[in-house]
Formats: C-alpha cells, sequence, structure tokens
C-alpha cells in the first residue's frame, strides 16, 4: 500500500512536566496508530528560544514527528494538535509521496532525561546574563574613552 511520507514539527509550552510532554506525544502516536499511519521516527530538538512570544511564551519544547499516512491522517492529528493546550504551534510538511511502509526504517524511540534538560536550560540562562553584564561593561569603557578623546 501506498502512502505520503510527512513531518510534524510541534513546539509544547516549556512549563510542561516530563510526563505532561510524554503525553502529549502519545496522542500523536495514537492517531497515527488509529488511522493506519506508521510513526517513524520522533526527535527531541529541547527547549530553545522562540523568535517571538507566543501566548507570553519566550521559550518551547520542539518536538518533530517523522510518519507515514493518508491526507486523512494529517487532518485527524492537526485537529487533535489544535484540541490540545499543550501545544503551541505545529507545522507538517509532505516530504515525499507514494511511499511504501517496508521502505521506510523505524527508529525506536527512546524518552529523554527531562531532568538534565532544565539544568542545561538554567546553566544556559546564567552565561547569557552573564555575557550581557559584560557587554554592557564594555560599553560604558568605550564611553568613557570617547568622552575623553573629544575633551
Amino acid at each position: 500500500m501506498l502512502m505520503n511520507e510527512y513531518e510534524t514539527t510541534v513546539i509544547l509550552k516549556p512549563d510542561l512536566g516530563g510526563d505532561d510532554i510524554e503525553a502529549a506525544l502519545d496522542r500523536i502516536r495514537d492517531v497515527v496508530s488509529k488511522e493506519g499511519g506508521k510513526l517513524l521516527n520522533v526527535e527531541h530538538w529541547g527547549r530553545k528560544r522562540l523568535a517571538y512570544d507566543i501566548q507570553k511564551y519566550n521559550r518551547g519544547i520542539y518536538v518533530q514527528a517523522h510518519y507515514l499516512g493518508a491526507g486523512g491522517l494529517v487532518a485527524e492529528l492537526e485537529r487533535n494538535i489544535r484540541i490540545s493546550s499543550a501545544f503551541l504551534r505545529f507545522l507538517t510538511v509532505k516530504v515525499e509521496e507514494e511511499v511504501t511502509a517496508e521502505s521506510r526504517e523505524v527508529v525506536e524511540y527512546v524518552r529523554p532525561s527531562y531532568e538534565a534538560e532544565d539544568a542545561e536550560d538554567e546553566t544556559l540562562d546564567a552565561a547569557s546574563v552573564d555575557a550581557a553584564d559584560e557587554s554592557v561593561d564594555s560599553d560604558v569603557d568605550d564611553g568613557d574613552e570617547l568622552e575623553e578623546d573629544q575633551a
């Protein structure tokens, strides 16, 4: 049976815990299996800064699902994403048409350690604050030199 290959990238709310993230991903898995699709891969990209605030959040958890299915599968998956309050945004792209399920390899899902990701975010936030402080200090020094040159 020929199917289409799709990628759906979602942005989840950054304040979700590991179990809530997995529940949202279970929703994606359930829809794909109920609609006769085949889930190929789920990739966690982690917490990233958003280009602009969405619902007053400046960060989001990015996850990409790669799957095979028909057009009705995509409509049902996007409907379920819209219903859930865990998702901020989503984007589905058709990667390839008329693919056989046997021609694509399934990558086994491994649940990431969400606690390590939280610690990394705190470290990054502290580093960005330190970098901003250094930038301000260097700007002040440059300004003092300009004033001396003008005098």
